[in-house]
């Protein structure tokens, strides 16, 4: 009997999970071109820290994070008091994911800064995300279900991608050559990113979006912090010094821009985006549609200067990317209804099988 209800208990979660995603499809397309509009402002606007070293401006970046996700974070804490297990986050499991998401997140997004130093804002945005190919084909290799229309969007995406990629008229306003480069740096995020992903889902599981998102920032400022001062000379760094201090961001020159712009739209719609849209598709649909990241990106840089304007076979790569996106959201869904079929089918056993426990142990023999 217990055994029963165990795997009974279990079915019902399940198929609620299920259920809960579908209904909300409406409202996770929504919170993705959010998403993608604050993913794709964190490279142009980061980059207009102008003249700031890397590692300087990821610490910058990291404490508007922190600052501006500590309210929403504590509201959501107070929100759900009644029901949030602390247990939860300090067990060792608990833990080890946190300090495996913060650290993926500082890697992915250093990459991020420095791969746009040397190539285009869109090549950066595209090789970066190129995280939901990553989880298709790791999930292949695993034997895991994926719908056939999943794989052939993932393929439109990664053809239309190597076009994209090759519009030569796209070029940087700062005369940067060295593209290969590059597109080199951003590519060695996409695995990261995959895996970071992954992780969120996990992690959202247990707690809300928020308090992952709070938790994991302030691991991600403890390490750019020490990671800052062993490598870098801290004359100085305990400054608001526009160029080497630990609080340039809010020195007269970048005030501004870092109140309104940076922590805002590349904080709590950018990095904040990725992990709430989990809520409503799996990792690896999420990294494919934020491949569509680089067409914003692109956008906006060139309206801050940053790169040239594209050509046709940019916007020919785009189209091919939202087709494959669109294959790809059809084939989940279509595994989701199927995935819930079961579910529903597996309880109906479990209950028949119950019954037929029952009416066996009541039978007298003679």
């Amino acid at each position: 009997m217990g055994s029963f209800e165990i795997s009974f208990r279990k079915k019902e979660i399940e198929e609620e999970e299920q259920e809960e995603r579908s209904s909300n499809v409406v409202i996770g397309i929504v919170m993705t071109f959010l998403a993608l509009c604050g993913g794709a402002s964190i490279l142009p606007l980061v980059d207009e820290y102008k003249g700031v070293n890397i590692v300087i401006r990821t610490l910058w970046r990291c404490q508007l994070l922190v600052i501006y996700s500590l309210p929403l974070a504590a509201y959501f804490i107070y929100k759900n008091r009644n029901s949030l297990d602390t247990k939860k986050i300090f067990t060792k499991e608990t833990c080890l994911e946190f300090l495996a998401h913060a650290c993926l997140w500082s890697y992915t997004t250093t990459m991020f800064v420095w791969s746009s130093d040397f190539t285009l804002v869109s090549h950066t945005g595209l090789l970066g995300n190129l995280s939901g190919v990553c989880i298709v084909t790791w999930n292949l290799l695993r034997k895991v279900p994926v719908h056939y229309l999943e794989i052939y969007g993932t393929i439109v995406v990664v053809i239309s991608a190597i076009v994209f990629m090759n519009d030569s008229t796209s070029t940087k306003t700062n005369g940067q050559t060295n593209i290969l480069l590059g597109d080199i740096i951003g590519l060695s995020s996409s695995p990261t990113f995959a895996i970071y992903f992954i992780v969120s889902a996990r992690l959202l599981k247990k707690l809300p979006a928020m308090v992952v998102l709070e938790v994991s920032f302030a691991i991600q400022l403890v390490l750019y912090f020490v990671f800052t001062i062993s490598i870098m000379d801290t004359e100085n760094f305990y400054s608001f010094d526009p160029q080497f201090g630990i609080l340039g961001w809010a020195s007269n020159t970048y005030l501004v821009h870092s109140l309104l712009f940076v922590g805002t739209f590349t904080g709590l719609l950018g990095v904040g985006g990725y992990v709430f849209t989990l809520n409503f598709f799996p990792p690896h649909i999420v990294g494919n549609i934020f491949l569509l990241e680089p067409v914003f990106a692109q956008t906006l840089g060139c309206i801050l200067g940053q790169d040239n304007p594209p050509g046709i076979i940019t916007y020919l790569g785009v189209t091919g990317i939202t087709v494959g996106l669109g294959i790809c959201i059809q084939g989940d869904l279509l595994r989701r209804k199927q995935t819930l079929q079961d579910l529903k089918t597996q309880k109906q056993s479990l209950k028949d099988d119950e019954a037929n426990s029952i009416e066996s142990s009541l039978i007298i023999k003679p």
